[in-house]
């Protein structure tokens, strides 16, 4: 039977954390709360003659659950508001690490309610996809020697629905970049391309490919298959505001003194490598071995 190897490359993710605004004195009065209160993108003109119950009711409805935004980071519109997701969060209010704070700043600091989104990570999960075939052959029997092949394979890249805007875009790219000191290893940095295929995607992908080699002692003919690792962070944004408002996600004053009034979870897919699989034959239609990797793994962020 023939002998074979696998190496691959690994990489890790790394983010930094700012600091939430200062609070400042608001009215408590309805008008501000149907003025400042609501979500950015809130078509006021619309929302004339209803109570408050009412027009929360209305944004509830529009508002995601909690199980929405899989493989998807949320944005600043309404629907993505998390005052008013549907159901709890999975998470404590303040676990996990602060990625970024004063997203989605409403930008009322005098005379209304000012509210901004803060964005967490909780935990970060190991994941492989099934072995597929490269359409790499390498015949042995046409070769001097099988003993070491080297193998070098296209760059890892995964997709994310782009619900995010320009305030989280430029809040979690400028933060993510791969941390050498994690048990994940050494690799590349990311890079995006956003409504890639002229939809509403982004496209995330490592800056170096993955290589390795593989060594057989028989005369066969040998496919190379790939098998690719991603790293899915999950998370949760949490909608901030100087003062408690009713109608909305929660309600609870924290230890600095703002509200949260509101969580939503999501989780998004980042590449990390590929693994290169070297027991296949040119004629198989399906990889010899299981899944790699085994189960998924998931623990606390960043994984160190």
């Amino acid at each position: 039977m023939a002998r074979y190897f696998v190496l691959a490359l690994l990489a890790t993710t790394h983010f930094l954390v700012s600091a939430a605004p200062a609070p400042v004195p608001n009215p408590d009065s309805i008008d501000d709360l149907l003025k400042y209160g609501l979500p950015k993108g809130t078509d006021l003109a619309k929302l004339g003659g209803r109570s408050i119950s009412e027009r929360s009711a209305e944004l509830q409805r529009r508002g995601r659950n909690q199980n929405s935004l899989f493989g998807a980071l949320p944005g600043c519109g309404d629907e993505d508001d998390p005052s008013y997701a549907s159901g709890p969060s999975k998470y404590k209010d303040g676990e996990g690490t602060e990625v970024k704070s004063g997203l989605c700043d409403n930008g009322k600091y005098i005379g209304g309610w000012h509210c901004w989104t803060d964005m967490f990570f909780t935990h970060v999960q190991i994941e492989y996809d099934e072995w597929t075939n490269t359409g790499g052959v390498i015949d042995c029997s046409t070769t001097s020697s099988c003993s070491l092949q080297g193998v070098s394979l296209n760059q890892s890249c995964t997709a994310n629905a782009q619900s995010w805007d320009n305030a989280i875009q430029g809040g979690v790219e400028g933060k993510v970049d791969f941390e050498k000191s994690t048990k994940w290893g050494l690799g590349g940095k990311l890079m995006y391309q956003h409504n890639f295929g002229g939809s509403q995607t982004f496209l995330t992908c490592n800056s170096v490919a993955d290589q390795g080699s593989c060594s057989w002692d028989d005369k066969g003919c040998h496919a190379i298959w790939k098998g690719k690792r991603n790293r899915r962070v999950f998370g949760y944004v949490r909608r901030s505001c100087d003062k408690g408002r009713s109608g909305t996600n929660m309600s609870e004053k924290r230890a600095d003194g703002y509200y949260t009034v509101g969580m939503l979870d999501f989780d998004i897919v980042l590449p990390d490598n590929q693994a290169i699989g070297c027991a296949a034959r040119c004629n198989d239609v399906k990889y010899p071995d299981p899944r790699p990797g085994g189960p998924p793994q998931k623990v606390p962020f960043p994984g160190n």
